[in-house]
């Protein structure tokens, strides 16, 4: 591998670890379903209309639905053609061949040229885009050439990275075509016409209320999904969001047919058992605590840290959300076949000995609302306050969480972090505890750990299945014995679907782009 090991350190960026659309969505509009718009809501706004940057829930949804990928990811987490209609691939290049007669959303041809200029701009550190280092590696030299003739895009690394193909299904990867490729401050701001790629247009713009998306007549390269239980119904003409911010207020406006679909993860999911609802609920929140390690906060001090987590119990946690979740033992949850299993690493509950380190120390800590109004943030403000700390709890939106912890703008000690697994592996966790901070990079909490990088970049550099699950075994007891993250619990979201309303459900949530309304 070309890349040196202090170079992947020191350029690694990392995926936002907010919530996905699915697991944010409440609050509803007042309008009913009169014009046959297929409806939802989410509880924040965008921070940006460009795929590349997006860093939350609302940011991954404009970006599924108005900018296509090369390829996707089924729920048996196969890669299914999207752009491409096939490729080829090592873990350090990849030629994918494009379907033909593409278009973008001013109904332009999307050559391979243009493909290619979006995947050079995605990977050019100077754009910033979060997931990036998700799909070419962390620091990696990236080539993408183009042969328009053959409808062939070719990428090649400088080093080996064995998630090259699937984790071009993530968001960011989406194709810019090249109206916005021009304008990167108006594809920042939605206004762009053409800028997409995707099955859906933006046509209606209101910050900071509502949205509305067309189904474009000519887009025709959707995700090719081989989920056994496909979607009822014909896909949505018409999409329409809001921003509201309250599962209640949800759960009343997807009971009155104001809304198609909302999703929860409190206790609101209980009325909708039965009565023509589907509910399909999915382990997709992995709960976790990380530390601010950067000079002068408590967190530079491995004793704080574990404290901290010796105040804390995953199990109490779990039984803040009805004990549906999972207590875990590293940053997957058990699903993932490379999740610690060695409950030894895990620093185990002692309020005792957290009550000899915390006594009389303010911490600051942060955590999204997004998740059930944030109750898991007050449970860990509970324990702490139990173990004699003294702490202030800032219970914020999305938007405001990702700025202020992911975006390395806010002042806080500790983060109740709600992370998804996009690429599929231990990845984009990984990632988000190494490499510099922001503006340069992801790395949130200012974490250096040597040996967690130095099993990342092993782990990425092989695509044997048992070297693999070794390399990501050393990284993770590189971070919990140096308690850097703490492990608490899954929590489930459960997407319910009203009696006109249905979708893909993929890799534990729904693909925005693929709403139907039944008849």
């Amino acid at each position: 591998m070309s890349r040196s090991r202090p170079a992947l350190a020191s350029a690694a960026l990392a995926v936002s670890a907010v919530l996905a659309a699915g697991c944010t969505t409440s609050g509803g509009t007042s309008e009913g379903a009169a014009d046959d718009a297929f409806r939802f809501a989410v509880t924040s706004d965008a921070h940006t209309f460009d795929p590349a940057k997006g860093n939350a829930a609302t940011d991954y949804t404009f970006a599924r639905m108005r900018f296509a990928n090369l390829v996707y990811r089924d729920s048996d987490n196969s890669v299914v053609p999207g752009l491409a209609e096939k490729w080829e691939a090592t873990p350090e290049s990849a030629t994918f061949t494009l379907r033909d007669g593409l278009t973008c959303s001013d109904g332009a041809p999307l050559t391979a040229s243009t493909v290619a200029a979006s995947l050079r701009r995605f990977a050019d550190p100077k754009t910033g885009a979060s997931q990036a280092p998700l799909v070419f590696g962390p620091g990696a030299k990236v080539d993408v050439t183009a042969d328009d003739a053959a409808r062939t895009v070719t990428i090649k690394l400088d080093g080996p990275w064995s998630d090259l193909v699937p984790a071009l299904s993530l968001t960011g990867a989406g194709i810019v075509c090249e109206p916005g490729l021009k304008d990167p401050k108006g594809l920042d701001q939605g206004t762009v016409k053409g800028a997409g790629s995707g099955p859906y247009e933006l046509t209606d713009l209101q910050r900071g209320r509502s949205y509305t998306f067309e189904l474009r007549d000519d887009f025709e390269a959707f995700a090719e999904y081989k989920v056994a239980e496909k979607p009822e119904g014909e896909r949505a003409e018409t999409v329409k969001l809001t921003i509201v911010s309250n599962e209640s207020t949800a759960a009343n406006q997807l009971s009155t047919g104001a809304l198609d679909y909302a999703a929860f993860t409190g206790p609101d999911v209980a009325r909708f058992a039965g009565g023509g609802y589907e509910v399909h609920p999915a382990p997709l929140l992995r709960m976790f605590l990380v530390f601010n390690q950067r000079e002068g906060r408590p967190g530079t001090d491995e004793k704080f840290r574990r404290a901290v987590a010796q105040a804390v119990d995953p199990a109490a946690f779990n039984k803040v959300f009805g004990g549906r979740g999972e207590v875990m033992k590293s940053w997957s949850d058990s699903t993932s076949p490379f999740a610690n299993t060695d409950a030894a690493l895990i620093t185990k509950t002692d309020p005792a000995a957290a009550k000899k380190v915390l006594d009389g120390v303010k911490i600051k800590l942060n955590g999204t609302n997004g998740v059930a109004g944030g109750s898991g943030n007050t449970y860990v403000q509970e324990a702490l306050r139990a173990a004699g700390a003294d702490v202030e709890l800032r219970n914020v939106d999305n938007a405001t969480w990702a700025t202020e912890v992911l975006g390395g703008k806010g002042d806080w000690d500790v983060t109740v972090m709600a992370h998804l697994n996009f690429s599929g592996t231990l990845t984009s966790g990984a990632l988000l505890l190494t490499g510099p901070p922001p503006p340069e990079g992801r790395n949130f909490g200012a974490i250096e750990n040597e040996g967690l990088v130095d099993g990342l970049v092993a782990a990425m550099s092989t695509t044997d299945e048992n070297a693999k699950k070794k390399s990501w075994a050393e990284a993770q007891k590189a971070a919990l014995e140096r308690v850097d993250v703490v492990p608490l619990s899954t929590v489930p979201v459960s997407f319910v679907y009203g009696e006109r309303g249905d979708a893909y459900l993929v890799n534990g949530t729904n693909d925005p782009a693929t709403f139907r309304i039944k008849g």
